[in-house]
């Protein structure tokens, strides 16, 4: 009994002491965290409250390097360096892998083999004979997020009583991070308003220095309480002189007493007012003001010399006139040339149609059709020249309407086979199903888009391919023309859509051209809100790229095709006005050949005169505008308001949009302008001739 009491006894005191070391154990650990406390109450930044850690952490956890690492979660996705006790492992790059969301999210891991880690995959096998484990833990303080990892060579260099104890300090690091970063967002305010208050302080003095206003107040009685002196010594700054200038204008004086009754804000009032005999201009605004109790006491504002901007805006209104005036005689004069260059070349384009059809011999049939070619060179050039003044002028509109974009592509390339296939160039065309059969557009200059992009491509390519490729992508047309050509050199590229630019200067004397065509796509391009843009190397080839809006069609009426112009026409009395000799001559001549006769008058009265002897003798009337004594407007205003029905022609040499509709207004039926085409001229007489002249 009694070496029972004994044992117990024993076992008791064993205890008692266990509990005495533990005891003491925690006093110092207790006395470790009030001396952490103390030190890092004292820290001013994160840096000095984990450097005051570790020296605490390393009187009861071993470990041979240490590093804290920290990011913004919401900006950051790598972790950087904050602390390290090593430069061996500052140079570790970090990235979570799954371990780090569990500590900053409140747990503490040990690892005994972080090669498997994800964590520590960025790192080298040289780098993990100092990290054979670790003791990791974090916490989240607002958006940043901080890891502390403790290093050991050993293998097994942490326990679980190290793990107690780094959870021990974890309260105490968020707590003091928290304080630190409070802290440092205060100090980061006053910082930022102190610097705000000293750069407004300062703006203040610099403007009150430089600034060339007056600055003003007065009270509800438009009477001064406060009136800067102005910079510009020729203008007076006295209260009674300002009164004065005021009380005489009685306008101006209105309309500031009606802006200070409704208590609003105002700027920009102009006052013109003279000074020794001299015109100037003052603007002013001004504000309310009021009391503590809300009671408006007057206004308070600038007034401002702006007499040079006056002036300054006079010259530039002077100036855009006489450009616009310019503008206006320019193409007015293009269109005058148009005129004075196709009525001749009418002539000359009308004679060759005919000695086309002549019997005439292999050799001369060359000489012909070189002739032609280089009159609708010409033709081409003066249209792009118009072309151009048109949409610079502001002056051309687009006229969209229904078209098939396939059809358009056809179109060119039927132009263009004979050239191709001459050069040995094959035209080829890729059209995905998922472009519409129907688009909304301007049929005419989508057609032209086309035709001066791979006419260019077979103008510059001499063998090989030009092909074009058209799909639709969400609500874009997209278009690319392609070539094997000379290609375009990098230096020239940002100059080639601009007006009467080749991409070479040798490229004009080689290849002929005005360098206006490009230009007028890109133009065109952006009237039908697209863009245009291209790829090239020099001797491989070029690539034109054109997106375009995908509008959807219009709702279609069935239209009956007319037959008449599949008709064969009879032969009909035709009255010609025209006053050239050589035009008449051509016109007669082409009229004659296709079985008609023809009556030519001179001028409008001539033709009024020969229509009033007998209304039923003729069957249409081909009217030319431009004639003497009586023009071919005022011709056929007079001829409808004397009843006449029969069908008006104009014959023309005016090209512009602008003269077609004069024409159609006047009351004529169709438009055809010089150089007048067989082809087209028959094609204008079929859509108007009388159902008995059909067959």
């Amino acid at each position: 009994m009694t070496s029972a009491v004994s044992e117990k006894l024993q076992e008791t005191l064993f205890e008692l002491n266990r509990v005495e070391e533990r005891e003491h154990k925690f006093k110092e650990e207790n006395r470790a965290i009030l001396s952490a406390i103390s030190a890092m109450s004292g820290a001013s930044n994160k840096i000095e409250v984990f450097n005051t850690l570790l020296k605490v952490i390393e009187r009861y956890v071993a470990f041979d390097n240490a590093l804290v690492l920290t990011r913004n979660k919401d900006t950051e996705d790598r972790y950087s360096c904050l602390v390290s006790t090593s430069h061996e492992v500052e140079k570790f790059h970090w990235r979570d892998g799954g371990t780090f969301s569990r500590c900053v999210n409140g747990q503490t891991v040990i690892l005994y083999a972080p090669e498997r880690v994800q964590e520590f995959s960025l790192l080298e096998p040289i780098d993990f004979e100092s990290c054979r484990s670790a003791l990791i833990t974090g916490m989240t303080v607002n958006a940043s997020e901080s890891i502390l990892l403790l290093f050991s060579s050993d293998r097994g260099g942490f326990d679980t009583k190290a793990q107690q104890v780094i959870e021990r300090f974890r309260p105490l690091i968020e707590r003091t991070i928290i304080d630190i970063d409070y802290r440092e967002r205060l100090q980061c305010l006053v910082s930022v308003k102190t610097q705000e208050l000293t750069a407004s302080r300062q703006r203040f003095r610099d403007f009150a220095k430089t600034a060339g206003d007056w600055f003003w107040e007065i009270n509800n009685n438009l009477q001064f309480t406060y009136l800067s002196s102005p910079s510009n010594e020729s203008l007076s700054a006295e209260p009674q002189a300002i009164m004065g200038q005021l009380n005489r204008q009685p306008d101006v004086k209105n309309k500031l007493l009606d802006l200070i009754q409704v208590e609003e804000p105002f700027s920009e009032v102009e006052w013109k007012v003279y000074n020794q005999g001299a015109e100037q201009w003052i603007s002013l605004s001004g504000r309310p003001y009021y009391d503590k109790r809300g009671n408006c006491m007057g206004f308070r504002g600038t007034a401002k010399d702006i007499t040079i901007r006056k002036q300054r805006l006079h010259e530039l209104q002077q100036a855009r006139q006489q450009a616009e005036s310019a503008n206006a005689a320019k193409s007015q004069f293009l269109a005058m040339m148009s005129h004075e260059i196709r009525t001749p070349l009418n002539a000359v384009m009308g004679l060759l149609d005919a000695l086309q059809q002549s019997p005439i011999n292999e050799e001369q049939e060359t000489w012909v059709l070189q002739m032609d070619k280089s009159a609708q060179l010409l033709l081409t050039i003066i249209n792009d020249v118009l072309d151009l003044s048109r949409v610079e002028s502001d002056r051309f509109a687009l006229h969209p309407e229904n078209i098939n974009p396939r059809e358009s592509v056809t179109v060119v390339f039927n132009q263009l086979k004979e050239v191709s296939s001459g050069k040995d160039i094959k035209l080829d065309v890729e059209v995905a199903d998922n472009v519409p059969k129907l688009i909304y557009q301007d049929g005419n200059r989508f057609t032209q888009i086309l035709l001066n992009l791979v006419g260019n491509a077979v103008k510059f390519t001499e063998t090989g391919k030009v092909q074009v490729f058209m799909h639709a992508e969400g609500n874009t047309l997209k278009l690319a023309v392609k070539d094997t050509g000379i290609g375009i050199s990098h230096n020239r590229k940002k100059d080639i859509f601009q007006p009467f630019t080749q991409a070479d200067g040798s490229i004009t004397r080689r290849y002929g051209g005005t360098g206006l065509g490009l230009s007028i796509c890109k133009k065109l391009v952006s009237m039908m809100k697209g863009s245009i843009d291209f790829d090239s190397q020099p001797g491989v080839g070029t690539t034109f790229y054109i997106d375009i809006p995908l509008i959807k069609p219009l709702p279609q009426e069935i239209v009956h095709k007319d037959k008449s112009e599949e008709s064969k026409l009879k032969p009909m009395k035709i009255l010609v006005a025209e006053d050239s000799k050589a035009n008449q001559m051509v016109v007669k001549l082409m009229l004659e050949k296709a079985g008609h006769h023809v009556v030519v008058a001179n001028n409008g009265q001539e033709a009024i005169d020969m229509i009033d002897e007998d209304k039923t003798q003729f069957d249409i009337i081909l009217m030319d505008m431009s004639m003497p004594v009586l023009c071919g407007i005022e011709a056929t205003k007079q001829l409808r308001a004397k009843g006449c029905q029969l069908p008006i022609i104009a014959l023309t040499a005016n090209a512009m949009n602008e003269d077609k509709e004069k024409c159609l207004q006047a009351g004529m039926d169709d438009f055809v302008t010089k150089p007048i085409r067989s082809v087209v001229l028959r094609q204008a007489l079929q859509r108007h001739v009388p159902s008995h002249a059909t067959t």
